[in-house]
């Protein structure tokens, strides 16, 4: 898995000023001749609504959209679906080695009802997902959060990949909740970075740092001093997911810079 420098990248777009965001960090991170798309998905009910027919989308409307995609769009192709936006975001996202998209990070009683399309990708998506806020940025330093499971590690290779494509530094952050108890985390972590490719770690000089605490509220206060999160999104079960959401969704929530997310490949 290889998302930076990325040659096929597909940025799902909603006409909002995020949507452009997303497509001016697409184009920041694409290799040259890069293949990006800009993806709208128009959003219909799934199933007919008390017995009326499924609504559709209008030949007229589709092609408003994309008269205006073409515009905020330009340098790349532009496509339009109907349908449910993550579950067609996923789809298309089975042929790029990128997905790029804002977040608009709903929270409360607006995300419990109506959800959050960027999680949804994170979450189910084949390929890795960069979340952005804003605008690009330089980003000298990547951080990675990881943990001691074998899924972890593909996160740190997405973020030590990123932070050579950058020119970036990287610094690798384990969370405990308890220092005093069980083994020196440090052996294993420091065996998992040496698994990397020699050749990315002279490039990225990766840190290791050792925190005590919450992992969500560490891991925002760690991120503060880089530019960049790249983590693993690791679906653990159905029922915490819908109450807590797994710890990529968390930090993708609340976390004020851009979050790559690599596919556990669960």
């Amino acid at each position: 898995m290889t998302a930076l420098p990325a040659r096929r990248i597909l940025v799902p777009v909603d006409l909002s000023p995020i949507g452009a965001q997303a497509w001016r960090w697409a184009r920041t991170l694409a290799e040259g001749g890069a293949r990006l798309e800009a993806l709208y998905v128009h959003e219909t009910p799934m199933t007919p609504i008390l017995g009326l027919p499924a609504v559709t989308f209008s030949t007229a409307g589709r092609t408003r959209i994309l008269g205006r995609m073409r515009k905020a769009h330009p340098g790349g192709t532009v496509r339009v679906e109907q349908g449910d936006p993550s579950v067609v975001i996923c789809r298309r996202a089975r042929g790029f080695d990128l997905v790029v998209m804002g977040s608009h990070a709903r929270r409360g009683l607006d995300r419990a009802l109506l959800g959050s399309v960027c999680e949804a990708v994170v979450r189910d998506s084949s390929a890795p997902v960069l979340s952005v806020k804003s605008g690009p940025r330089k980003v000298s330093s990547v951080l990675a959060p990881v943990n001691t499971t074998a899924y972890s590690r593909k996160g740190l290779l997405l973020a030590a990949q990123a932070a050579a494509a950058l020119g970036a530094s990287l610094t690798v952050l384990y969370v405990s909740a308890d220092k005093t108890r069980g083994p020196n985390p440090r052996f294993f972590l420091n065996g998992m970075i040496s698994r990397l490719p020699e050749g990315l770690v002279k490039a990225v000089r990766p840190r290791l740092v050792v925190r005590t605490g919450a992992t969500l509220v560490e891991i925002l206060k760690e991120s503060r001093r880089h530019g960049l999160v790249v983590l693993t999104a690791h679906r653990k079960s159905l029922l915490r997911d819908l109450v807590l959401g797994t710890t990529a969704e968390r930090v993708l929530r609340h976390s004020r810079r851009p979050v790559l997310s690599a596919p556990s490949g669960r």
